[in-house]
């Protein structure tokens, strides 16, 4: 069980995760995130934001089922889907369903945002229904689901802030033992499973960087 958080935004693919979202504990959405629902027949719990693109066929489906809104000014310190986002308890497992390849600066920003939280306590991982990313922080061994292990995916680790250390693959076609990864490198990018493995995965020992899962173009 988990919180499902959608952002507003174009190019969110919600048919291959709607399993994830039926049964989420919670469903909240940001703004515009419910029109994502409405074909769907999903029903959020509770709606957040400026109201300021949610579509007016949206509302008039979000009142007949009385949902709970929460608006906010539209000038305000926080996007819509931080303030989701932070709306809920550390160690809660949240799925942050937002557009991956839309307006540059809310990818990154949504992103870097991950990181930040995943930093301060929260469990994120985030998707567009077809690309997954989860933000690794600190000592850690990550496995990946068996769910993204097909030979036309690739894994491509992004390291932040003041890079990763001590990153080994588990796995992985190309392998890294022990390596120290700076931001702004691209050695790291577009990994492969090695399919006569059992386990893949990556070890870091300290840092912060995201694996990216997404399928090969």
């Amino acid at each position: 069980m988990c919180v499902v958080v959608i952002a507003g935004g174009p190019n969110k693919n919600l048919s291959p995760i709607l399993p994830k979202i039926r049964s989420a504990e919670k469903v909240i959405c940001a703004d515009s995130g419910a029109d994502a629902l409405l074909s769907y027949d999903i029903v959020p719990d509770v709606v957040w934001g400026d109201m300021d693109s949610i579509s007016e066929t949206t509302m008039k489906w979000l009142k007949q089922h009385q949902v709970e809104n929460r608006i906010f000014p539209v000038e305000k310190d926080m996007t819509d889907s931080e303030l989701c986002l932070r709306s809920m308890n550390k160690g809660e497992e949240i799925l942050f369903v937002t557009s991956l390849s839309g307006r540059p600066d809310h990818v990154m920003s949504n992103l870097l945002l991950s990181m930040r939280l995943t930093m301060e306590g929260y469990l994120i991982t985030v998707t567009d229904g077809v690309t997954w990313v989860y933000p690794l922080f600190q000592e850690q061994r990550f496995i990946i689901p068996d769910m993204h292990v097909r030979e036309n995916i690739t894994c491509s680790l992004i390291p932040l802030g003041e890079g990763a250390k001590g990153v080994s693959t588990i796995g992985m076609k190309y392998p890294l033992e022990n390596r120290d990864l700076v931001w702004g490198s691209s050695l790291t990018v577009s990994n492969e499973y090695d399919m006569t493995k059992k386990e893949h995965g990556f070890v870091m020992k300290d840092g912060a960087m995201l694996l990216m899962i997404t399928p090969k173009v």
